[in-house]
């Protein structure tokens, strides 16, 4: 069994009931699409989740839907992560990360030790629930609080490169009482929260029949897997999460993954880097390309198709110009996002690629993302 996540192929086989459990089932693992997580806490004997109230983007309106309590989450980076966790941390850290006082993704790695998941087939999505034991979360709303008062979230913001990074509509985060959640909700909850809290055992876990010490003792089960290695993304001095970043939710607890105009392609295993973690490789040492004389033409009728491919070439130019493949990764995600004249430039012209790369460094470094 591979309980905690799988090479990120899209087979079929997931589970089609909901359930909770210490981990996922293999086929559940592997062929997730979407994750998130809620951390919680026990006040005096009582659970207590970390939401936040948030206007989720419904992708079937094209519009967001009305103030709610929901997690953290949003979908999967396909055939780049590989794992539950890496998915819900990222997903955490770009909507939160940039609070003074966000934890870091290794400091979410610790916490995770001890977490149970639930799967709800419905989107395939993979719910982590982490335990939040040394109070470092406590005042996380009211940081969070004064943070967006000092720096109110617009809708989207534009890069200097001209890439949009949509940001995710929370008006606030606060730990929730259990009893709050359950018979029924005393505020609007998102129709995937609401959809959780018809899985009986998650029902137990909130009103305290369920205690997951007791249902799962520690040391029972192998600990989460993660990369190891790399230090591109430290956490700052003043507490400071180490990955800013921002997503805009798509479909209920949903998201969009574009933090630093990241557009997801083949190749490579896009993990989010912390002080002491190192990144999977997910492929054998690149020789070292040229350029191509000529761009590769362009089909019309394939733009998508077209733009894969010209993402997988471009990421072997940008990996020589990178300290890093994680940020080869991101900066070609940015210049992706290029219009299709600019790009084919980039894949042709060495030195207006060194020009972008060093720009979209930059950028990056704006956001906190490298050093």
């Amino acid at each position: 069994m591979i309980p905690y996540g799988g090479c990120g192929g899209w087979q079929s086989g997931c589970s089609s009931d909901a359930y909770v459990s210490k981990t996922l089932r293999s086929a559940d693992a592997e062929n997730y699409s979407a994750a998130g997580m809620i951390p919680y806490r026990k006040k005096d004997g009582v659970v207590e989740l970390l939401l936040c109230r948030e206007k989720p983007w419904n992708s079937f309106i094209n519009a967001y839907d009305p103030l709610a309590w929901n997690v953290f989450g949003g979908k999967r980076v396909t055939r780049q992560e590989r794992s539950t966790h890496v998915t819900a941390i990222r997903c955490f850290m770009e909507a939160l990360g940039e609070v003074e006082g966000a934890p870091t993704g290794e400091a979410l790695q610790e916490m995770m030790a001890d977490s149970f998941s639930m799967w709800y087939p419905l989107g395939k999505f993979a719910l982590l629930m982490v335990e939040v034991k040394d109070g470092s979360l406590d005042d996380f709303p009211a940081k969070f609080a004064a943070s967006k008062e000092a720096n109110p979230h617009e809708e989207f913001r534009i890069l200097p490169m001209g890439v949009k990074k949509w940001t995710k509509q929370i008006e606030s985060l606060e730990w929730v009482p259990g009893s709050s959640l359950t018979p029924s909700p005393k505020f609007d909850v998102s129709d995937l929260l609401g959809n959780v809290l018809k899985i009986s055992k998650f029902v137990d876990f909130l009103t305290g029949t369920l205690n997951p010490d007791e249902a799962w003792p520690q040391d029972s089960f192998p600990q989460p897997a993660f990369p190891e290695g790399g230090s591109e993304m430290k956490g700052k001095s003043k507490g400071k999460g180490g990955y800013k970043g921002n997503g805009k939710s798509k479909g209920k607890g949903g998201g969009k993954f574009m933090k630093g105009g990241g557009k997801q392609m083949g190749g490579g295993d896009m993990m989010y880097p912390q002080k002491g973690l190192q990144m999977i490789q997910m492929q054998p040492p690149m020789p070292m390309y040229s350029a191509p004389t000529a761009a590769p033409p362009f089909q019309q009728g394939s733009e998508e198709m077209q733009r894969q491919m010209y993402g997988e070439q471009l990421y072997v130019l940008v990996l020589q110009l990178s300290p890093t493949p994680y940020l080869a990764q991101k900066i070609t995600g940015m210049l992706l996002e290029l219009p299709t004249e600019e790009l084919m430039l980039n894949l042709t012209d060495q030195q207006e690629l060194q020009r972008r790369v060093k720009e979209a460094i930059e950028v990056l470094k704006e956001d906190g993302i490298t050093s």
